[in-house]
């Protein structure tokens, strides 16, 4: 009898999925579908501007629809009805792009719509167009056959590899923001494709270009290359990068970074907490050498690299301090060493830490010299 009964639900959960028998709840033709894999946002007075782009195939090319609207709802509302036939699918969006201006007035609305939406994923990733507008992105980047979802696709591997950039997700922006009141997102530049390929003369690239900071859910600042390296490692993230530094006789030497950490105590004064020690340990290799260069001097290269990498993680850590904003989490380093002490803190942490004293030590590792290449 069991064995019957278990036949039977199987019959009755295929009979649901294949639509047989008269049920057919969403179904679609696989043909109908226009599959949407990137999507641009940009507010402008009285609502938004919604853009979303699919890859094409050799006959039709890179699909791009554009629509403005109310809200995200009517823009989207508006380009399902200016495709008659197809019925867009947003459910394996890989990525969403947003304008600086947008930013800069606040995410907030865009993110409940990323919350509520039935069809759109809090895993998805964001990036903030650095400088300027993702429409632009999203309708110059590339050409009829390769456009925003091709060079997305290489900026995403690029963020998940690098460690001056990260993949941030609405899910990663809601829980930092709702924790430390501040959170990190990839910022995007766009770039001539020229610079990569002579061929490409007028098109535009797109390339992850480091983290903007964000509190209260606006964009309140970018952060350069050496402090989004910085960022990385002081968040335990650091990733592959690269950053050069010149000998004692001013000759310049590409060190590859490839890993570190680092560890933040918290100085407490009774229960007042006084400061922050930073120590962050990196390794690293020579990639490259100038022309001419002897040999490297790794002891000589080693305290270079302490020296900038010290003076960029100290300059992530001032530009918290003046915006006030804790985008890289230092609160929950000071809660797990001495949660009664945290938990009893008279102000906010964000607003302590203009008053904290930094104390921040910076160990490098050279592990090898691969063969040398002069630049």
């Amino acid at each position: 009898m069991r064995r019957l009964a278990a036949l039977g639900l199987a019959a009755l959960q295929l009979l649901l999925l294949t639509g047989r028998g008269g049920v057919r709840t969403n179904y679609r033709e696989v043909e109908q579908l226009l599959v949407v894999q990137t999507l641009g946002l940009d507010g402008k007075e009285g609502g938004v501007t919604l853009t979303l782009a699919a890859k094409g195939d050799s006959e039709q090319g890179v699909r791009r629809m554009k629509a403005p609207g109310s809200s995200v709802t009517a823009a989207m509302d508006r380009i399902r009805a200016s495709i008659y036939e197809e019925e867009l699918f947003c459910a394996h969006a890989e990525r969403l792009v947003v304008g600086e201006k947008t930013a800069e007035a606040g995410l907030d609305g865009v993110l409940a719509w990323l919350e509520r939406s039935p069809e759109m994923r809090l895993d998805l990733p964001l990036y903030v167009v650095r400088g300027d507008t993702a429409e632009r992105a999203m309708l110059e980047v590339g050409d009829e056959q390769r456009g925003i979802c091709d060079a997305m696709d290489t900026a995403d591997r690029a963020a998940r590899r690098r460690g001056d950039c990260g993949l941030t997700t609405a899910a990663d922006i809601l829980r930092d923001s709702a924790r430390f009141g501040s959170a990190l997102i990839c910022a995007l530049s766009l770039r001539p494709a020229a610079e990569q390929d002579e061929k490409a003369e007028g098109a535009l690239t797109a390339a992850p270009s480091g983290y903007a900071v964000l509190r209260g859910g606006k964009l309140v600042r970018f952060l350069n290359a050496e402090q989004a390296i910085a960022a990385g490692l002081l968040k335990n993230e650091p990733g592959l990068s690269e950053i050069t530094v010149c000998d004692r006789f001013g000759r310049p030497a590409v060190i590859e970074l490839s890993g570190g950490s680092s560890r933040i105590r918290p100085v407490w004064e009774g229960g007042a907490l006084r400061g922050l020690q930073v120590e962050v340990q990196l390794r690293g290799s020579v990639a490259e050498l100038s022309a001419g260069s002897s040999p490297p001097d790794t002891d000589e290269l080693t305290a270079r690299l302490e020296e900038k990498l010290a003076s960029a993680v100290s300059a992530a850590l001032q530009a918290s301090r003046e915006l006030r904003a804790d985008y890289l989490g230092l609160a929950a380093h000071v809660e797990r060493a001495d949660p009664v002490r945290f938990r009893a803190l008279t102000q906010a942490f964000p607003d302590l830490l203009p008053e904290l004293q930094l104390e921040v030590t910076v160990r490098a590792r050279l592990d090898h010299a691969p063969d040398r290449k002069e630049v």
